[in-house]
Order: structure tokens, then C-alpha cells, then sequence
């Protein structure tokens, strides 16, 4: 993986030799170059575990140099020393506020020579931690990918082809019991009364009696299936909400999102609910986040949802989008039944759901929590029981 331990960038050759054979003495492979920018070149293509930089050279100074690595992404790869002869305080600080790991007097080379290699030693074994974490990065970055195409699948799968396919073949079955119900009952209807025999009527009633049976289980799992749809499509959404791929943000201003979100649930829920009233407060000027308008809205979504279900058709939900020092603030509040204090924290959890009673998977918040996140930003709650909630989601503005 490295190609040497050691790349000197230095413009004096007598100095860069010196050091050369100082440092192959004690067994480590270094290559020198005179010119910084035949230097950056190198760097480009090859990686050193230790680069010992000077600061004054022509052409290109050791901090241009640093500036030039950290445009090409490349000082988080390479632990540099920065060697000088004249040490000032705004040097170091400019160095290591460049990206440069040490800072060291060129004398101090020569009258401290095992401190020398100790630094170096020290750039080592900062190399060996790196690529270590990097490794571990990179294995998360591949789990988390695959949960979230595992997921996705899940979902898909839940929500998708395999319901669809399910349901028609209960329709079906329904169809065809109902069918079925009504010929031995028009069969019966022909054969007159005062023919039944005993056993014939018991027999009838069982098959009725079985066939009605039937029925009720079919819509049983007709209504169990919905909420299996409703799970595919959380596991869908869950999925994207741990999407390690940016790529599909872009600038949105928060109002309008927001706005969105909000009347996609509530214009049809006020008609049908006339005791609930939503007040909408929004800044005057644009708020800019980058986001996914996708994730966000349905984040918003499910917010506002969860705040209607907690007021049972009845109460005031609140809505304010605002700017506070450098940062979009939306809170979303209703006047519904609360939530106990002790339950506050477990409302993030999968395995936990607050509708008692009422059907929910218990995804919702958490694919809340994951998706605003992903956009760097922050969401608490506040609540008191038989008071209402507030829900409070922040992002730092562009």
C-alpha cells in the first residue's frame, strides 16, 4: 500500500541527503524532491506513511503546499511533519490549521535525533489507526447499504407484488364462497319446506354456518393484509431514510415543504373533521436547507399525522416554520391526550408504538429520527399528558 515510509519535500539537496541517510540508517525507506510541486505530483500517486515538508521554498511554500493537498482531498491520507528553520507562532498555527500533524525545528533534528524519530514513529502508528478505521468504515458503510436494499426489498416485496397477489386470491376465495352460499341457498329455496328432514336442515345450516365462517376470516385477513401494506411501505420508507446517499439533496426553502406536506394530509381530514382546526405560521422569507423533498415530506407527513390521531377528531394543531440564529426551527404541535413522561425516549424505538388501540407498526418516528439526521439535523419532543405535544425538527440553514 505505501510505497516508501518517507517523501521529504525540502528545496536544499545537501539537507534532503542528510536526512536521507540518517533516516535509512535506522532502517526506513525515504525518498526526497527538491521541487514541491514535483513533490504534490508524487503525492497524487502514491502514498507515504510520514511527508517531512519545509516551509520556506521557492515557487511554493510549505503552506501553499499544505493548500494544494487539502484541495485535492489528500491531507486526510498523509501524516505531515512540517520541518523549518525559522519557527514563529503563526507558522505552526497555519500549518497544523492546514492540515499538517507536527511541527518541528530543523536543529532540533540534529541535537535531538531519537525525539525525531519518535515523531516519526508517532506518524506511523497514526497510519496503522487510520487504515484501520477506514477499514471499519468501510464495513459499515457496506452494512448499512445492505440493510437498506434488504429493507427496501422487504418492503417492496410486503407492499407490492406479494400483496397484490394475496388479496386478489382472498377477493377471489370471497367471491366464490359468496357464490357458493348463495346457490345451496337458492337450491334449498326450491325444495319445499315441508320435505326437510331434520338431518337435511342441520346439514344446511352447517354449510351456511361454515361458509359465513369463512367469509368473516377471509375479511379478517383482508384487514390484517392492510396492515401488512402499511408495514411494507414503512420498511420502503425506512430504507430510504438510511440511505448513506446524498447525492439527492438539493436546495429547498423549508416553508414550502413544509406548506406541502401539511395540506397533502390535512385538506381532506379537515372537511371530514370540522372540530379540528390547523393554524399554519410561516417565516416571511425563504428558508434554504439542502434536503430530499421526498424524505422531508413524508417526515412532515408522518408528523402531522401522528398529531391529528392524537386529537381524536378534535383540538388545534399548530404549525410554525421559523428562523433562529443561523438555523430553520419547524415545530408542530396539537392539543391531543400527551405522552407520559416515561415514555418520551421509546417513542424512537421500532418495537414501540403509542396508538393503543389503533393499528400502527411503531416505524414511524423512527424513520422520522434516521431522515432527519441524514439531513444533519435535530428532533426532540415535548409533551404533557391530557395538554397536547410539540414536536420540534431543526436544520442549519444554507
Amino acid at each position: 500500500m505505501f510505497y516508501k515510509d518517507i517523501l521529504l519535500i525540502d528545496d536544499s539537496e545537501p539537507f534532503c541527503k542528510s536526512i536521507q541517510e540518517t533516516l535509512e540508517d535506522n532502517d526506513w525507506s525515504i525518498v526526497y524532491n527538491t521541487n514541491p510541486e514535483s513533490g504534490l505530483a508524487l503525492l497524487r500517486e502514491k502514498e507515504f506513511k510520514v511527508v517531512l515538508l519545509d516551509i520556506r521554498m521557492p515557487n511554493m511554500s510549505g503552506l501553499d503546499f499544505l493548500a494544494e493537498l487539502d484541495k485535492l482531498k489528500l491531507v486526510q491520507r498523509n501524516y505531515v511533519i512540517v520541518l523549518t528553520g525559522e519557527i514563529t507562532i503563526e507558522n505552526a498555527v497555519d500549518s497544523l490549521r492546514l492540515g499538517a500533524k507536527d511541527f518541528i525545528q530543523k536543529h532540533a533534528v540534529v541535537e535531538y535525533p531519537n525525539l525525531f524519530f519518535e515523531r516519526i514513529e508517532k506518524g506511523f502508528i497514526w497510519q496503522e489507526e487510520r487504515i484501520k478505521n477506514e477499514k471499519l468504515a468501510e464495513e459499515r458503510r457496506r452494512a448499512i447499504e445492505e440493510s437498506r436494499l434488504i429493507v427496501k426489498s422487504v418492503g417492496h416485496d410486503m407492499s407490492g407484488s406479494y400483496y397484490a397477489s394475496l388479496m386478489l386470491r382472498l377477493q377471489t376465495l370471497q367471491r366464490k364462497i359468496k357464490l357458493f352460499t348463495a346457490e345451496v341457498e337458492s337450491c334449498f329455496d326450491k325444495i319445499q319446506q315441508n320435505c326437510f328432514s331434520e338431518d337435511l336442515r342441520e346439514s344446511r345450516d352447517r354449510v351456511l354456518a361454515i361458509a359465513n365462517e369463512g367469509i368473516e376470516k377471509g375479511n379478517g385477513i383482508i384487514t390484517l393484509m392492510g396492515f401488512f401494506k402499511e408495514l411494507g411501505e414503512k420498511l420502503k420508507h425506512l430504507g430510504q431514510a438510511i440511505d448513506i446517499d446524498k447525492s439527492h439533496k438539493k436546495s429547498v426553502d423549508l416553508n414550502s415543504l413544509v406548506r406541502e406536506a401539511v395540506h397533502l394530509f390535512m385538506d381532506s381530514q379537515l372537511q371530514a373533521n370540522p372540530d379540528v382546526k390547523l393554524v399554519e405560521n410561516y417565516s416571511d422569507n425563504n428558508l434554504n436547507i439542502s434536503a430530499s423533498e421526498e424524505d422531508l415530506i413524508r417526515v412532515f407527513v408522518n408528523l402531522v399525522e401522528n398529531a391529528f390521531k392524537a386529537m381524536d377528531g378534535k383540538g388545534i394543531l399548530t404549525v410554525d416554520v421559523s428562523r433562529e440564529n443561523g438555523f430553520a426551527i419547524v415545530n408542530i404541535t396539537d392539543t391531543g391526550v400527551g405522552i407520559p413522561e416515561d415514555k418520551l425516549e421509546k417513542i424512537w424505538r421500532p418495537d414501540y408504538t403509542r396508538w393503543e388501540g389503533k393499528q400502527g407498526t411503531g416505524l414511524g418516528l423512527m424513520i422520522c429520527k434516521k431522515a432527519v439526521e441524514n439531513h444533519e439535523g435535530e428532533i426532540s419532543v415535548q409533551s404533557t399528558v391530557g395538554k397536547g405535544t410539540t414536536f420540534t425538527i431543526k436544520f442549519k440553514l444554507i
